[in-house]
């Protein structure tokens, strides 16, 4: 309480001495502020190389799990195999792994650190489905008999690897940044189909 009361005393004491100082209390100080001339920019949309590069890799994978999936709902299921229709069939699967090892091979360096050995690995992936198919095919027509058929049901299962092993594109190419993202986003064909 007596501190209290001490405070109060020496803030009226203080007040007291400074109005009867006679001098007037200081102007309050003025402080102009001049705008910056620089006005910020908004921020830049995503790399276009980035996002090129990224088409040219989901095209490619995504182009290859479609034309697979379309393929092979226009089968008929319970139809026997053929050496003619295994013939055929494995040629259409390596053309739809060979057209998703040149649209990977025409890609140029990727912009994405570590995008080149994940290039790498579809390329391997899909060109190893796209040699098997060609082999058995070739098997295929050069004899009909029970080797010539085993061999191009191997072929075959070959051909559905890219299909099941394929990685997921986005979390592989480790697109974990916010401008990767935004470059991701902005890559219209890194939707995968449905």
């Amino acid at each position: 309480m007596k501190t209290n009361l001490l405070l109060i005393a020496l803030t009226g004491a203080l007040f007291a001495t400074t109005a009867c100082s006679g001098e007037p209390p200081p102007a309050p100080t003025t402080v102009t502020v001049t705008p910056s001339s620089v006005v910020p920019k908004p921020p830049a949309g995503p790399d276009a190389k980035t996002v090129a590069w990224l088409n040219g890799v989901c095209g490619a994978v995504y182009g290859f799990l479609k034309a697979h999936d379309e393929y092979s709902r226009k089968q008929r299921s319970g139809s026997e195999v053929t050496r003619g229709a295994m013939k055929e069939e494995l040629g259409i699967r390596a053309g739809f792994a060979g057209k998703a090892v040149d649209d990977l091979t025409a890609l140029p360096p990727s912009p994405i650190p570590g995008g080149d050995a994940v290039k790498k690995s579809l390329v391997d992936q899909y060109a190893a489905a796209r040699d098997a198919a060609a082999a058995g095919k070739q098997r295929l027509e050069k004899s009909g008999n029970e080797a010539a058929m085993d061999a191009a049901i191997k072929a075959m299962d070959a051909t559905q690897k890219p299909v099941t092993e394929t990685p997921d594109l986005l979390p592989a190419l480790k697109i974990e940044t916010p401008e990767l993202m935004a470059a991701a986003a902005e890559a219209k064909t890194c939707a995968p189909p449905h």
